[in-house]
C-alpha cells in the first residue's frame, strides 16, 4: 500500500477511538460529529481489514488486533507530535499547552500551589491536568501518553523512561500534643514501641512497608492499631486526644500544619526516600517539557533533606 494514498488524519481518529473505546466519546475528543467519526471508523476498518471495535452487550470493545495496535499507534503519534512541537520555539508567556502530570494527592498538595503561583505570573495560559497516580512502577502509562510527566517513588521502569531525583525525604513521628511522649525532647525505641500506631499502607508490592522492614532488622515489631492508605485521615485521627503514634514523611507535616500534634525524630535510622520526576525519552529535548521540569526540580530543591 502506498502511504501517500492514506489519509493520515484517520490515524488520529483511530488513536482516539482505541483510547476511548467509543465513537461518541472519541468524536467529542476531536470536536467532530458522531456521524463523521462513524465514517472514519468505516474507512479504518477497510484500511486495516479488521473490525477494530465491535459491540459487546451495551458497549464497544477492541478486537485482538486493535489491542495489539493501540500502544504502537499511540506511541508513533506521540513521537510525531513531539517532533513537531520540539521544532518550534517555546515561549511560556504565550504558550497555551496542556501538561498532564501523574502525581499523588500528597505530592500535588506539596508542589502544585507553588507551581500554579509561578504559572500565574510567567505562563498564564499554560494548563495543568493532574492524573492520579500513587506509585510509578509501569512504563505503559508513559508510552500511551496518559501523562507527560509523573512524580513519585519509582520501581521497575523500562529504559525508554527518563527520570531525575526531585527531592530526598525522611520520616518523622507525630502524636497528639497531650500524648504521654509529647513533652520528651527525644523518644527512645522503647518509647516508640510502647504505644499503638497508625500505619500508612502502600498497597503496592513494589513498595514494601519501610518501617516494618527497618524494625524487623532490629528484631522488633510495632503494635499497629490502624492501617490506612490515606494520608489526610491520619491527621484527623490525631486531632482526637489519643495515645496513637503515626510515622509519616516529613514534608507531609508541611501540608497539614496544626497545633494539635507534635513532631518527633524517629529513634532509629530511616534511610532517605527518593522522589523522582519521570517522563518518556521522546520528550527529552522538548523545550516545553525541559522548561516545566526545571521549575518542578527547583520547587523540589526546597524540600530535599
Amino acid at each position: 500500500m502506498n502511504l501517500y494514498r492514506v489519509n493520515l488524519n484517520l490515524l488520529i481518529a483511530l488513536d482516539a477511538l482505541l483510547l476511548e473505546g467509543s465513537v461518541t466519546l472519541s468524536a467529542k475528543k476531536l470536536f467532530i460529529t458522531q456521524a463523521a467519526m462513524s465514517n472514519n471508523l468505516q474507512q479504518l476498518r477497510e484500511l486495516f481489514k479488521d473490525d477494530l471495535l465491535i459491540r459487546e452487550k451495551n458497549h464497544m470493545v477492541l478486537t485482538a488486533y486493535a489491542k495489539e495496535l493501540q500502544p504502537k499507534l499511540h506511541q508513533v503519534l506521540q513521537e510525531v507530535q513531539s517532533l513537531v512541537v520540539s521544532g518550534q520555539r517555546f515561549d511560556p508567556a504565550t504558550s497555551d499547552r496542556v501538561f498532564k502530570i501523574g502525581i499523588s494527592d500528597y505530592l500535588a498538595s506539596l508542589f502544585m500551589p507553588k507551581l500554579l503561583r509561578y504559572l500565574q505570573t510567567k505562563a498564564p495560559n499554560i494548563k495543568i491536568s493532574i492524573i492520579a497516580t500513587h506509585h510509578i512502577n509501569s512504563s505503559e502509562s508513559f508510552e500511551r501518553g496518559d501523562y507527560d510527566l509523573a512524580m513519585g517513588k519509582i520501581a521497575g521502569l523500562k529504559p525508554s523512561i527518563s527520570m531525575q531525583c526531585v527531592f530526598k525525604e525522611t520520616a518523622v513521628c507525630i502524636m497528639h500534643r497531650d500524648h504521654p511522649l509529647a513533652k520528651k525532647k527525644k523518644i527512645t525505641l522503647k518509647d516508640y514501641l510502647s504505644y499503638k500506631h497508625i500505619a500508612l499502607r502502600a498497597d503496592n508490592p513494589n513498595f514494601p512497608p519501610m518501617i516494618e522492614a527497618l524494625l524487623a532488622k532490629l528484631g522488633h515489631k510495632r503494635n499497629v492499631r490502624l492501617e490506612t492508605p490515606f494520608i489526610l485521615p491520619i491527621f484527623k485521627f490525631l486531632e482526637e486526644k489519643t495515645d496513637l503514634i503515626a510515622t509519616v514523611i516529613r514534608s507531609i507535616t508541611l501540608i497539614y500544619p496544626s497545633s494539635t500534634y507534635v513532631i518527633k525524630e524517629l529513634p532509629f535510622h530511616f534511610p532517605a526516600v527518593n522522589f523522582y520526576l519521570a517522563w518518556h525519552k521522546r520528550y527529552d529535548h522538548d523545550m516545553g517539557h525541559q522548561w516545566l521540569r526545571k521549575i518542578i526540580l527547583e520547587i523540589g530543591s526546597h524540600y530535599s533533606i
